[in-house]
């Protein structure tokens, strides 16, 4: 064998142990990456527990006169609802759910709540008037009525009844009747000609005809409208 010979089988022989070398490097990297395979019979590690779902808030307790349908539909009624747990005959407390109910469109439950206070607390002139509102909105215009009427014998100062009864009877093509409790209503309290307390004010197409005739009734017709240098008396509260 030749000096050049030798020389090249050399660096073959080099070359292939090079080789070799980077393969079990190799190897190694990639069982250092791997997972280690689990010996039969060991102890198998718990997966991590799933993260718990936040709490989902309590349903309110069902009332009275509400279908399941209402009770799962969340309302403003919350609170109301909670403290009539406590004191179920709570009168004002029924009422107010009323007017929940009757300003949410439920009325045959706002009516449940009304006649539950009345059962309870015949004389109250304001569920009276709330009954009332709800029965004339149903289209039960006589029912209505008859509730209004009962809210003005108990309190013969109650504006608010006087201009709903107004409402009912002019729904039903009685504005004769319509306009005088309409102007009866106005002349107990002014202020409900004012939008921000009475919002219907805004549709009633009767209002100048009741001014006028206010006007009229007060001798307007006979001179013009005099001014005092006194400051006008004070208006005396109306207890509802």
């Amino acid at each position: 064998m030749t000096a050049r010979t030798a020389a090249r089988n050399f660096k073959k022989t080099a070359a292939l142990a090079a080789l070799g070398a980077l393969l079990l490097v190799g190897g190694f990297s990639i069982a250092i990456a791997q997972e280690p395979e689990a010996e039969p019979g060991a102890a198998q590690a718990e997966p991590a527990p799933a993260q718990a779902e936040p709490p989902r808030p309590a349903a309110p307790p069902p009332v009275a006169g509400l279908s399941p349908m209402d009770t799962a539909v969340p309302l403003d009624y919350k609170g109301v609802v909670d403290r009539l747990s406590v004191t179920p005959n709570n009168t004002a407390l029924l009422n107010e759910l009323g007017n929940i109910l009757v300003q949410h469109g439920r009325l045959q439950q706002a009516v449940v709540q009304y006649e539950k206070a009345l059962k309870l607390q015949p004389a109250l002139a304001i569920t009276w008037n709330n009954l009332g509102v709800a029965r004339t909105a149903q289209g039960k215009f006589a029912d209505g009525e008859s509730a209004y009427r009962k809210a003005i014998k108990l309190n013969p100062a109650y504006a608010l009844a006087y201009y709903n009864l107004g409402a009912n009877l002019d729904q039903r093509g009685n504005f004769d009747q319509a306009l005088v409790y309409y102007q009866r209503a106005i002349e107990i309290d002014p202020g409900l000609l004012d939008v921000r307390n009475n919002p219907q004010i805004a549709s009633n197409r009767h209002i100048p005809e009741i001014l006028i005739q206010s006007y009229l009734d007060k001798g307007g017709s006979v001179v013009l409208p005099v001014q005092s240098m006194y400051p006008p008396k004070p208006k005396k509260k109306i207890k509802p």
